[in-house]
């Protein structure tokens, strides 16, 4: 039984851990290109399969920002899909949201993680982690 104690403290210090809260001086690091490495889901982890295709460019200013969808090519440059969500920050209590709203849909993500090199959605009971995209080693 003493065991099972022990095991139950160390999970609950990292779960803890985890749960870090984003301040609004983090959030000029999704600035960027963000490439998913994987989704979670019910225990369950997907990956994506091949090259990366299309990546995410993350673009933030004084709360409002565009999210749009790019595509590397070879010479380290981009081809700007037509593909952009317009997003707004949002605070609830301690949790930070990436809101967005087109004029077919709005939705809401939560952001788990950010930082240099990692970021985590959360929306829709899946988990978004991508990871910081660099062209030259991608």
């Amino acid at each position: 039984m003493r065991i099972y104690s022990w095991i139950l403290f160390v999970t609950l210090i990292l779960v803890s851990g985890c749960n870090s809260k984003i301040e609004e001086s983090d959030l000029a690091l999704i600035n960027g290109y963000w490439r998913i490495n994987f989704i979670t889901q019910k225990n369950e982890t997907f990956r994506p399969k091949g090259l990366t295709k299309l990546i995410d460019h993350y673009s933030l200013e004084k709360g409002k920002g565009l999210r749009k969808k790019v595509q590397p090519l070879i010479d380290n440059k981009f081809f700007v899909t037509n593909d952009q969500n317009p997003f707004t920050v949002v605070y609830e209590g301690s949790d930070c949201y990436v809101q967005f709203e087109t004029q077919w849909d709005q939705w809401r993500e939560k952001i788990i993680k950010l930082n240099e090199e990692e970021l985590v959605l959360e929306h829709s009971e899946k988990k978004y982690h991508y990871v910081k995209f660099d062209n030259a080693l991608d």
